[in-house]
């Protein structure tokens, strides 16, 4: 028996008895449509998670802060390590840091003639912000001839206010086109000018330009060059008389930014830091344990769907093992004619994998039509569910199409198994004498 004679008699032997093998199909397309929607909303919960933490900031950065130690407590003998010029260079040298970016941050207090916005001003190096992704919605970034210029975070304008106003009111301010004074003055807006004791200094500002409000790591914040930092710092202690004390941190920088190449590369770069005595932390450590829970949630959603994959493996078992009493005198026949047993075994696991595989194609299509109606209806549940806006709340990938159509087929097949090797075992003449 050649393969066209064996695929035409498998298809003949389905078309035969339609109701049984509609219903046998039908058991398999639930059991595929289950495990692919039921693992499709798993992939949907786990990329709604990405897209979650990359709002909060970058997943290829890395914090670092210097180890906080009690004094105490007995020294481990450690060598207690700084964040210095000295940190900076060890980190560039580790493999995938494409940038690191020490920070030294102050609070100020910006003013745009009546209204004022209390917030932290970063000093930063001009020359990696691209590398840091920083974007502009107007204007431009930081540049290296930059002096007394600042970009502002895309939430800035909003959080301005009129300290003398007994009713909030949304503030008329144009960051672009308003002149802008920077002071450190802790009091500035809440305490009676007269009665200041301590001069600090303004600073007039020009605006380079403000970011875009997608990223909220830099949305509440003013970046400027780190000398221009510097120089109202150390002028504000000098206001404020601040003697040198032999207990002052010898940290050159309040925390260090570095940059990795990929996200993958991102823990190794991480323990590497950790290992030279500091601590590291990115966004990634959360993003962990929340891809835990959607695999917890996705396990257990595929399992509900491999339970009815499994009662449709069943059905194909019984569906075959029917049929070979129903024609019992008919493989009888093909064997005294020539078929071999062997010939038997193919067509049998032929008809079995063509249920399978039927039953996986209908329920790749179904798959799809349900994935679309979910995440068309089903966007106020997510965002009730914390997904956020926009993000799919179900995903199928494309290896998840073919995998659940060979899945399928392999289930007929090895339903098949046994009444395939039932049918084989069966005596010719035996056969020829059933009624």
């Amino acid at each position: 028996m050649n393969s066209i004679d064996l695929i035409y008699m498998g298809i003949k032997n389905l078309w035969r008895r339609k109701l049984r093998t509609f219903l046998t199909v039908l058991g398999v397309v639930i059991g595929a449509t289950s495990i692919i929607v039921m693992l499709s909303i798993g992939f949907g919960l786990t990329q709604s998670f990405e897209d979650q933490i990359s709002q909060w900031g970058s997943l290829t950065t890395i914090n670092v802060y210097p180890k906080w130690s009690d004094p105490s407590m007995p020294s481990t003998g450690n060598t207690q390590v700084y964040l210095n010029d000295e940190a900076v260079t060890s980190f560039k040298a580790i493999p995938h840091v494409v940038a690191v970016n020490p920070i030294i941050e102050t609070y100020g207090t910006v003013i745009d003639g009546k209204y004022i916005t209390n917030i932290p001003i970063r000093g930063i190096d001009p020359s990696i912000m691209e590398d840091f992704e920083f974007e502009v919605a107007d204007g431009r970034l930081l540049d290296e001839s930059d002096e007394m210029t600042a970009v502002f975070g895309g939430q800035v304008a909003m959080s301005f206010y009129n300290p003398k106003a007994t009713v909030w009111r949304e503030p008329k301010v144009d960051l672009m086109k308003d002149k802008l004074v920077i002071t450190l003055n802790p009091n500035y807006g809440w305490s009676d000018p007269n009665q200041e004791t301590i001069n600090y200094k303004s600073y007039k500002i020009k605006v380079a330009g403000i970011l875009t409000e997608d990223n909220y790591e830099y949305s509440y914040a003013v970046y400027m060059p780190m000398a221009d930092v510097k120089k109202m710092i150390k002028e504000k202690e000098k206001a404020e008389n601040v003697k040198p004390s032999p207990n002052k941190s010898k940290d050159d920088y309040q925390n260090i930014t570095v940059k990795v190449d990929d996200m993958d590369n991102v823990k190794d770069v991480q323990d590497q830091i950790k290992s030279l005595g500091y601590e590291a932390y990115s966004l990634n450590d959360q993003l962990e344990s929340m891809k835990q829970t959607a695999r917890s949630i996705q396990l257990a959603l595929g399992g509900i769907g491999a339970i009815s994959l499994l009662v449709a493996a069943i059905g194909i078992t019984n569906t075959m093992v029917m049929s070979i009493y129903e024609r019992t005198k008919e493989i009888g026949i093909m064997k005294v004619i020539g078929a071999s047993i062997n010939d038997i075994k193919k067509l049998f696991l032929f008809e079995s994998a063509m249920i399978g595989l039927f039953g996986g194609v209908i329920g790749i299509g179904l798959s799809y039509l349900l994935s679309f109606l979910i995440n068309k209806f089903g966007a106020n549940f997510g965002n009730f569910m914390g997904t956020g806006m926009g993000t799919k709340i179900s995903i199928i990938p494309v290896w998840l199409v073919f995998a659940s159509l060979a899945f399928s087929a392999l289930i007929g097949v090895i339903s098949g198994y046994y009444p395939a090797r039932r049918a084989m075992n069966l005596s010719a003449i035996e056969a020829i004498r059933t009624e």
